[in-house]
């Protein structure tokens, strides 16, 4: 990993000093939420004797990576931070919880831009572009900095896209915004991401799919791409999944055999890792399980793509699937008892062996969920007054004595 002035502030493994001191956690609804069993999430929670905290030390060191070469790029250290953008892309290097660190260098040095466009502030955000075009023209041979352009172009063309409305002004903005695409995919067809050996490369082409007319047909093979330059890189799954899932005239079947066939293109490297990557997409995106889910092995792919980086980040991010999914199949009745018990198993599998400390940002109902979860796994041991502890490589209840 690129070691940067602010990354030495930052300790990351579990027990050791961290950047944000462990808080307890806040219940969103009712601060006296009744679990099934009488007891309170507020008492049920008291009884939690781990770290919480709102943000992770992983996601605490991925903003440290951004934030440091965002100074960079502010400070017009070009060449510095474009060969720290090429070094971490053609070394895969990582970061901790799994992320790549050339996607948070490329964050952290577009951050001004990515700002204006959340704030919908297109006028300022083309007056930015004009930054990543004249560090482009002094660095026309360099694959960082067409990444760069290209990247930049493609958010402000799809931004325009989005807000185009009828009429002859609405006509020139989709008109500007074809421009920037078009641009962008010239761009990159300046540079063979195979032959850089770049998956920076690969993912900003992929950016490309939503804008053309013939993505649907070009996916597959761009996201291969992507996948043989880097198949351990989870934004490759994520990304095509997505794709996938907005796509005109989709379907659940098609979505779970692309799916599978990630899973076996990348089994030798990530076992069943990138079935558990689509499905979290699809959760994340629409809010319950696709309806031929295969439970066991997204169980088991879940369990390898948290043992690849063995971190706590990914261990809140499978306990709060399982938590979320297991709320579902209880609400579809008895049709789904089969997937509750599974998924049951699951849940209570990353609790005792690989949880140790909970990261909120983690948890899409944040304590409320995270209360209901601990009562789904300790229920029992919580009813004669056990408080939760660490215990070998997860969780444990404790029982006191009298």
């Amino acid at each position: 990993m690129l070691i940067t002035p602010a990354l030495l502030q930052v300790k990351t493994h579990v027990g050791r000093g961290r950047q944000e001191l462990a808080t307890r956690p806040v219940l969103r609804g009712t601060s006296e939420l009744s679990l099934p069993d009488g007891i309170s999430a507020r008492e049920l929670l008291s009884r939690l004797d781990v770290p919480v905290v709102q943000c992770g030390p992983e996601a605490t060191e991925w903003d440290c990576i951004r934030r440091d070469h965002c100074a960079m790029a502010d400070a017009g250290e070009w060449d510095d931070v474009l060969e720290a953008l090429r070094f971490a892309d053609q070394e895969r290097t990582m970061a901790s919880g799994g992320r790549r660190v050339s996607h948070l260098i490329s964050e952290g040095i577009r951050a001004r831009f990515l700002a204006l466009l959340s704030k919908a502030d297109l006028a300022e955000a083309r007056v930015e572009l004009r930054r990543f075009e004249a560090v482009h023209a002094l660095h026309v041979q360099d694959y960082a900095a067409a990444h760069l352009l290209a990247e930049v172009q493609i958010d402000l063309g799809l931004a325009l896209m989005s807000q185009a409305v009828e009429g002859d002004e609405g006509a020139a903005v989709v008109g500007e915004a074809a421009s920037l695409i078009e641009a962008a995919d010239g761009l990159l067809e300046d540079f063979d991401a195979i032959e850089e050996m770049s998956p920076l490369l690969a993912a900003s082409r992929y950016r490309l799919l939503p804008a053309l007319a013939d993505g649907a047909s070009l996916c597959r093979d761009w996201y291969e791409d992507w996948c043989d330059l880097d198949p351990e890189d989870v934004l490759a799954h994520g990304a095509h999944a997505d794709f996938l899932l907005e796509l005109a005239g989709g379907t659940a079947a098609a979505f779970e055999k692309a799916a599978r066939r990630a899973s076996v293109m990348t089994a030798e490297i990530t076992g069943k890792a990138a079935y558990a990557v689509f499905h979290l997409t699809a959760q994340g995106r629409l809010g319950a399980a696709l309806p031929n889910l295969d439970m066991e092995m997204l169980a088991q792919g879940l369990m390898d793509f948290q043992a690849a980086t063995g971190c706590q980040h990914r261990a809140n991010v499978v306990a709060n699937l399982l938590a979320e999914l297991l709320r579902g199949f209880r609400e579809a009745g008895p049709q789904a008892v089969s997937l509750v018990t599974k998924t049951r198993e699951a849940l209570s599998d990353v609790f005792l062996n690989r949880l140790q400390e909970v990261h909120l940002e983690s948890w899409t109902r944040g304590a409320d969920g995270l209360a209901l979860t601990l009562r789904e796994v300790f229920g029992p041991a919580l009813q004669r007054g056990a408080r939760i502890q660490r215990a070998g490589g997860g969780l444990g209840a404790r029982i006191p004595r009298g």
